[in-house]
């Protein structure tokens, strides 16, 4: 009995101490203000950021009408206007003896690290408007439908539920090797709130809209705690459960930047494993089928490939030893990948990538990349936007002047 008793004084002790450790711990963090991360709810709004919210078709859009300055990456003021487009406002009957010019991407193109008077289809307007082919007989509209961290299958969304509003003449599919392949394989992409599209039995590629029906805590693995697991009471009302939380998410992010550097290589690549070879397929089909529809509309179709920063870096010696870390052959894999589809296809394909290194070796700047942010990394700055502007606008140019433009049927 005086052991059970000794054993039950101990372990009273031990709880004793344990909870005043965890009551200290409590008011301690209150009184500092040290705060963490809130249980995940019930509904999680999508939205990357907050110029932007949930969409039941395509996970997330930019949020119509909302403004403000962005200072993460680069710098901006920006401006959404009443549609929902990073853009001027543009009315949906096109203008009589216009030339229409639709832009679809992710965040290469929504730009929101540069001023809109520096983005690559800002200038490209100014640009093709002076084009020898069309100068003094159209106007010109370049109208952005980028959204940040699409997929090609959220862009096929959206062209089918929103560009052919606005009746283009040209569709510009802007397409970027560092993560679009990845984006479209919900067995590559992390985060799974989004629309996929899958090959059916019959060989068809069609929607899969399941993420409606995900649940927050499903979303994506590596942006949830294990603290989201326990009762949302007992979350909500311990501040160190909600620092644990934040302190975990914090870990799972650096290892997310380490693991998607490791996943990212595999793009430069022939596909490794059934996994990857179904991404390349189901994305060649997306790019594929967005071609074709853009034929059934009389509109003419260009798909541009942006580069990864490591295709484009300006020393020769950091890109050897990039391909030498990670087994790469040829940097430039994915681009001549999707020059061979679009020769195979029938359709026009404009790769920067390799343009784009010739220069900054050159020169020695950089194209991506900004002082308050990974230099040389990330997305394009204003060098970049400016040359694949005049890149692209060059593309135009040589085929306005080689063959006249679809005649647009509504």
């Amino acid at each position: 009995m005086s052991k059970l008793k000794n054993l039950g004084v101990n372990l009273g002790l031990t709880l004793g101490g344990l909870l005043m450790g965890v009551i200290i711990g409590e008011i301690g963090l209150r009184v500092a203000r040290i705060e963490g991360y809130p249980k995940i709810g019930d509904f999680a709004d999508s939205a990357p950021t907050g110029f932007h919210t949930s969409d039941p078709n395509l996970g997330w859009k930019l949020k119509p009408g909302v403004s403000g300055e962005w200072n993460g990456e680069g710098a901006s003021f920006v401006q959404v206007n009443s549609e929902g487009l990073r853009d001027r406002e543009h009315t949906k009957a096109k203008p009589p003896n216009t030339l229409r010019v639709a832009v679809l991407g992710d965040s290469f193109t929504e730009a929101i690290h540069v001023p809109v008077e520096q983005t690559f289809w800002s200038k490209l307007e100014r640009k093709l408007g002076n084009c020898a082919a069309i100068k003094g007989r159209k106007n010109v509209e370049v109208i952005n439908f980028g959204v940040q961290g699409y997929s090609t299958a959220q862009e096929l969304v959206m062209l089918r539920k929103n560009v052919w509003d606005y009746n283009p003449d040209i569709v510009v599919l802007a397409f970027f090797t560092g993560n679009d392949v990845i984006n479209n394989s919900p067995k590559l992409e992390y985060d799974l709130y989004r629309p996929f599209f899958v090959y059916d039995a019959s060989g068809k590629l069609v929607p899969d809209m399941s993420f409606r029906n995900l649940a927050p805590i499903d979303r994506n693995e590596k942006a949830v705690s294990f603290v989201d697991k326990l009762p949302g009471w007992l979350v909500s009302n311990s501040r160190i459960l909600q620092v644990v939380k934040k302190a975990d998410l914090e870990r799972k992010k650096r290892q997310l930047s380490e693991d998607f550097t490791a996943l990212s290589a595999k793009n430069f690549k022939p596909p490794e494993n059934a996994v990857w070879e179904n991404a390349w397929r189901v994305t060649e089909g997306l790019i594929v089928t967005m071609r074709n529809e853009v034929v059934q509309k009389n509109a003419d179709f260009l798909l541009v490939v942006i580069g990864d920063p490591i295709q484009v870096e300006r020393d020769p010696a950091k890109r050897k030893k990039f391909m030498q870390e990670n087994n790469i052959q040829d940097l430039f894999y994915p681009d001549r990948r999707l020059e061979k589809l679009g020769a195979r296809e029938g359709f026009r394909v404009l790769t920067l990538a390799e343009q784009f290194q010739g220069y900054t070796e050159k020169y020695q700047v950089c194209v991506h990349g900004f002082d308050n942010s990974v230099p040389c990394g990330g997305h394009w700055n204003e060098i970049g936007h400016r040359l694949a502007s005049i890149k692209i606008n060059q593309n135009f140019c040589q085929q306005l002047k080689q063959s006249q433009l679809p005649k647009r049927q509504p």
